[in-house]
């Protein structure tokens, strides 16, 4: 695959991490009512202040991974043929990063990306987990 399609495959993989987040936010507002309306302190307070904690981590890794979907649509438009040091310059020029000692290369590159979104996903399990837990507790009590 040449290095525009593997720039323009991630880019479309990455998109898919809005759906994820999407969830999150339903989860997070459900969490969050749940500890509207339980009891001041106890257990359910704790698995849905649990659940609203890694809905905020998800989101953490959704800004991320929609940082480089636009960063790789942006170099897509601008340059496709681009090699990584131009990304990492301009990155640098802005003050969005240190000067690197090495300069990754797209498959290290596509590596990190992946385990973000990895990580998005991870996070929202126990994001639905904990919920989950809250709402047998509060059906328990």
């Amino acid at each position: 695959m040449t290095p525009v399609l593997q720039l323009r495959a991630m880019a479309a993989v990455l998109a898919q991490a809005r759906l994820p987040a999407q969830v999150s936010w339903l989860l997070a507002a459900a969490a969050l009512l749940l500890v509207l309306l339980a009891p001041p302190a106890g257990r359910v307070v704790a698995a849905a202040a649990l659940s609203l904690l890694a809905g905020l981590v998800q989101a953490y890794y959704a800004v991320r991974i929609g940082l480089d979907r636009q960063l790789l649509q942006a170099l897509d438009d601008a340059d496709p043929q681009a090699a990584p040091a131009q990304l990492d310059a301009a990155l640098h020029a802005l003050g969005l990063r240190r000067a690197p000692a090495l300069t990754r290369g797209w498959d290290a590159r596509w590596q990190g990306m992946r385990a973000l979104l990895r990580g998005q996903c991870l996070w929202l399990a126990l994001q639905a987990l904990a919920l989950l837990a809250a709402l047998l507790l509060r059906s328990l009590a």
